[in-house]
């Protein structure tokens, strides 16, 4: 079933390539021009406003509406509206002196119009993806006109890789600040350097006038696209493409029937969540100690051999990265030093004796992504079940189901990301003890503290199996190795103004 699957992604390849009625351009040499072409599996509209972005709208928010901070190619902070900052010795504070900026119709951008846009922006993504890590901003004040502190309720050591999300560019009166502006309103999003245009003397802040359009001479310009993955590849090996963004785990059969190069593939190391994660837990799913024999069933290593380009591939048995471990907890599970084999045999020996008291267990609903490469994984993991004799019925992403795919980038590096996201607020099957040591934890002043108390609120989650933890997330792009401003990074985000030369600030 699995050559099964491959099959249908080259079929599929050689339909879309067909799609492209002209023969294959060539590989585009001007360096002033960029052509993004960003894997999306269902919103393909470009709408860089609202607080759920996809990844094509998230980049090109970020391109065109300045935060703060920002990331550069490498998913390093950077100046963005803000020139510099620092940080209070308690870890409470964060001062930013603003850059001598203007939005892009002119208009000088202003503490006092920063702080009031921050505030705004932030209570709109109090039910976004960000919404459980704003919490900790108490206020936004303007200092100066050019200075603006943001005051925490608890210590956030990572709180700069939070402000540079793309979520929290901003806009006033639909104006962002750059470093690039939209030239046209066709099918295609063109971006070119942002060109604001100069205001007369008597001319206030408040004084609104349409924006005007990128410096008509600068002939930096990127051309991003939003598509399916099939078209996205096919487009790339016919000529039509130069970048290929936000490629998931279950497009890479794609990658690999296309032939694309292992030279143009790019693989982010991103931290983050890759699992399952209960929706419902009904019957033999119902007790932990059950959810556990998922957990121990599935082969991890040889489930990610299964897609041989991404031979970095992680397996994870715990929650949160061991580069965020504290000293002294080990939140690992009991049998992570037994072998598969040993496993395997616990496992069966476990349903036996239920089902001789209980009955037969009804097979395990997975939910989904729609593509080749997941059928592969539920291939993976039903043939592990089976093994220890269980089994598991796989389903699309919008049918019910016992347990869902969960596959997120971490937007900082922090243990209260991962943690945040299981908690009862985020899950169905939840700990409510866990919880409250969470709280705990973002209540505590001491660091130290803190990061203990995350620490045993990990055991906890690691031991009730709401979550199963397989690998970390894959992220992928593809592009000629002398494409400039695009690296692997941490943090899997590519800006857009840096694949033409263009800086933030």
């Amino acid at each position: 079933m699995i050559f099964a699957s491959r099959a249908n992604c080259l079929s599929m390849l050689a339909l879309v390539a067909a799609s492209f009625s002209l023969a294959a351009c060539g590989l585009a040499e001007d360096e002033d021009r960029a052509r993004v072409t960003v894997i999306e599996d269902e919103e393909w509209v470009i709408k860089p406003i609202g607080i759920d972005l996809t990844y094509a709208s998230a980049i090109a928010r970020s391109a065109i509406a300045k935060g703060l901070v920002g990331f550069d190619e490498q998913g390093r902070v950077v100046p963005s509206l803000a020139a510099r900052w620092i940080v209070t010795d308690d870890g409470m504070s964060y001062i930013f002196r603003l850059n001598d900026g203007q939005w892009n119709d002119g208009r000088p951008v202003t503490a006092e119009r920063v702080a009031t846009l921050l505030r705004e922006r932030i209570g709109e993504l109090s039910k976004s993806r960000l919404g459980p890590d704003l919490l900790s901003i108490d206020e936004i004040v303007p200092m100066t006109g050019r200075v603006i502190e943001i005051r925490l309720t608890s210590a956030h050591p990572n709180f700069l890789q939070l402000m540079a999300q793309p979520e929290l560019g901003l806009f006033r009166a639909g104006n962002g600040a750059g470093p690039m502006s939209r030239l046209d309103n066709q099918s295609t999003y063109t971006l070119g350097v942002m060109n604001p245009p100069q205001l007369d003397d008597d001319e206030t802040e408040d004084d609104e006038q349409p924006a005007d359009e990128a410096v008509a001479d600068d002939p930096r310009r990127v051309t991003l696209r939003s598509e399916s993955a099939a078209r996205a590849v096919a487009r790339y090996t016919a000529g039509y493409t130069d970048v290929v963004l936000n490629g998931k785990f279950h497009h890479l059969p794609l990658v690999d029937e296309a032939g694309v190069s292992t030279n143009d593939l790019r693989l982010d190391p991103v931290a983050g969540l890759f699992g399952f994660q209960f929706l419902r837990a009904n019957g033999f799913w119902a007790v932990p100690r059950n959810r556990e024999i998922l957990a121990m069933a599935i082969d991890r290593p040889a489930l990610l051999t299964s897609f041989p380009n991404v031979t970095a591939w992680q397996s994870r048995q715990k929650i949160i990265p061991e580069a965020l471990d504290v000293d002294g907890i080990d939140a690992r599970p009991g049998w992570a030093s037994m072998t598969m084999q040993d496993r395997q045999a616990f496992a069966r020996e476990h349903v036996a004796r239920w089902e001789a008291l209980e009955g037969p267990v009804l097979p395990l609903t997975i939910s989904l992504p729609d593509a080749a490469g997941a059928d592969i994984l539920f291939l993976r993991v039903q043939s592990d079940l089976r093994r220890v004799g269980l089994d598991a019925v796989q389903v699309g992403p919008d049918q019910p189901a016992d347990i869902r795919l969960v596959d997120e980038i971490a937007a900082y590096d922090s243990a209260k990301w991962f943690l945040y996201r299981l908690t009862c607020s985020q899950m169905s099957v939840c700990l409510n003890d866990a919880d409250t040591k969470i709280a705990e934890a973002e209540g505590a002043i001491n660091l130290q503290v803190k990061a203990r108390l995350y620490a045993e609120a990990e055991e906890m989650l690691v031991q009730h199996y709401s979550f199963i933890p397989l690998a970390v997330p894959v992220r992928w792009s593809i592009s000629r190795p002398s494409q400039q401003g695009l690296a692997v990074n941490p943090r899997g985000w590519h800006p857009l103004n840096l694949l033409v030369g263009i800086p933030i600030s």
